[in-house]
């Protein structure tokens, strides 16, 4: 309620919507109440600027994609930022994901310090500042022009820190592990306390996606770690709230956000374990007005002994969204 009167006194576009459907901030009294509150399309910003308040207060700025395409924006606050990294640091905290030891990691990703502004390379470069860092290898280098995946240095990475005295984690995007695993017959032991944390999904490359499971199994074999290391993360530029994998593989939904799911023709509220459209709700940020977030992902909610839990389903609509994983995912095709 108190961040929703943030954006309805700060957001032009926020207030208009939720006048227009005759719901006001006061109007949240519950979580039944996140049913009836309006919702923003994702795609909205990707051609519009959204910001809640003084465009002075914005510290940084994150993309969805890289030079071409569709790209959305958004932008955070001081108060939002510090917000975002604390709930992400505590989500792994929780998931036994942290530690203060060293380790030696590989990001399938962009380089943070060339991509400034891209989400994946914020989020990477996020998730290795939970442990001690020893050294970082990012696979994607950049000519001067382009950024490219460079394969051989990535082979060279993996076997140098098979040998090294500190364990590794490995993050990014799993088509471009796989591809390396075969491409290469990558046998090697990196040890108990290794780590696998793939996110951005298959997008491009689904013809060449396995399922879950079996690739959680593969990538345990094939790098000599335990299969309950090999986590998968699901996240948003625009929602900023991370969906981590517990050591079963199913990606928990924090108490920082609350997760609805629509039927995609009437936009009515479905039950667990029915399928459609994800509507994610996060109060973190105060900078843009993405509280309430309708996706283009399909998507159920399942429950367990543990508490709920997400399952992505894929793309909706006959167009894509050109997201970073998209963007990065050309460099394989």
């Amino acid at each position: 309620r108190e961040t929703a009167k943030i954006h309805y006194q700060n957001n032009k576009f926020f207030k208009f919507l939720w006048d227009k459907n005759g719901f006001h901030p006061d109007d949240l009294k519950s979580d039944e109440d996140f049913k009836k509150m309006p919702y923003i399309m994702v795609n909205l910003f990707k051609h519009y600027e959204m910001i809640s308040g003084d465009k002075k207060d914005i510290v940084l700025t994150l993309g969805s994609s890289g030079t071409s395409g569709q790209r959305s924006q958004i932008f955070l606050n001081q108060q939002s930022l510090d917000r975002v990294k604390a709930l992400a640091y505590k989500i792994h905290q929780d998931l036994g994901m942290t530690s203060k030891d060293k380790y030696n990691y590989i990001c399938f990703t962009y380089d943070p310090s060339i991509a400034k502004d891209l989400g994946t390379a914020f989020t990477d470069e996020l998730l290795t500042s939970f442990t001690g860092k020893q050294e970082v290898f990012y696979t994607f280098k950049h000519d001067g022009n382009n950024f490219y995946f460079d394969e051989q240095g990535t082979v060279d990475a993996l076997n140098r820190f098979a040998f090294s005295p500190y364990s590794t984690r490995i993050l990014g995007f799993p088509a471009f592990l796989n591809q390396i695993l075969d491409k290469y017959d990558i046998n090697l032991e990196l040890g108990e306390d290794s780590w696998v944390q793939t996110g951005g999904g298959w997008k491009t490359l689904a013809d060449e996606q396995i399922p879950k499971e079996e690739f959680r199994q593969k990538v345990s074999t094939r790098l000599g770690l335990p299969i309950g290391n090999v986590r998968d993360m699901f996240g948003m530029v625009e929602h900023g709230v991370p969906y981590v994998d517990c050591d079963e593989g199913k990606l928990r939904i924090p108490n920082y956000s609350r997760v609805l799911i629509r039927d995609p023709y009437s936009l009515k509220v479905l039950s667990h374990g029915e399928v459609g459209l994800i509507q994610f709700i996060c109060h973190y940020n105060t900078s843009f007005p993405a509280m309430s977030l309708l996706t283009t992902d399909f998507g159920k909610i399942q429950n367990d002994d543990k508490g709920p839990y997400l399952e992505i389903l894929g793309r909706a609509g006959i167009t894509k969204n050109k997201g970073c994983a998209i963007k990065a995912l050309e460099m394989l095709s």
